[in-house]
């Protein structure tokens, strides 16, 4: 039921032991990272958990990477990991990002509002927004401004912009 379960919710799943080495991949996760079965992995959702040093215990918890950039496409990634396994869900985002766009692209704005929302439903901080669009930080709140005006005027809510975003 769980294998059948991911693999009709486009989830990417591999299992891997305490030395990283891969007992179990779906086949989605084999199409993203490729056929890794009894090989140890240091790439993609691995590189996350060696530089995760906020948990008290390494090798025991869940983690949540929201928005990570892996093998060129954007995953929620979700690490569940005990003593003696480390398993992974991948949940691409892309279907998500377009959803978003039309969405966006639907509600009337500028270009350059909707090249703004792109790098905010990404996670994108607005440090580097500000440098990937040469803008500043003062025209970048101008055009944040702007998009939530733009929504209050129709009565809704930006709902692909991650809550911390929505300003009040």
């Amino acid at each position: 039921m769980l294998t059948k379960s991911l693999c009709e919710d486009n989830i990417a799943m591999c299992i891997k032991d305490h030395d990283k080495r891969i007992l179990e991949q779906n086949d989605l996760c084999r199409e993203i990272c490729g056929d890794f079965l009894g090989v140890s992995c240091e790439k993609g959702c691995m590189e996350l958990y060696a530089r995760d040093d906020s948990h008290q215990w390494k090798e025991w918890g869940s983690r949540v990477y929201k928005n990570k950039l892996i093998h060129g496409s954007f995953f929620d990634v979700t690490l569940l990991c005990t003593e003696k396994h480390i398993t992974t869900f991948l949940q691409p985002l892309k279907e998500k990002y377009e959803m978003a766009m039309a969405f966006y692209q639907s509600k009337g704005l500028t270009r350059r509002e909707t090249e703004v929302v792109s790098f905010t439903i990404r996670g994108t901080s607005n440090t580097e927004i500000c440098s990937q669009l040469s803008i500043s930080r003062a025209t970048l709140r101008t055009h944040l401004n702007n998009v939530y005006r733009k929504f209050r005027d129709l009565g809704e809510t930006p709902d692909f912009i991650p809550a911390n975003r929505v300003q009040g």
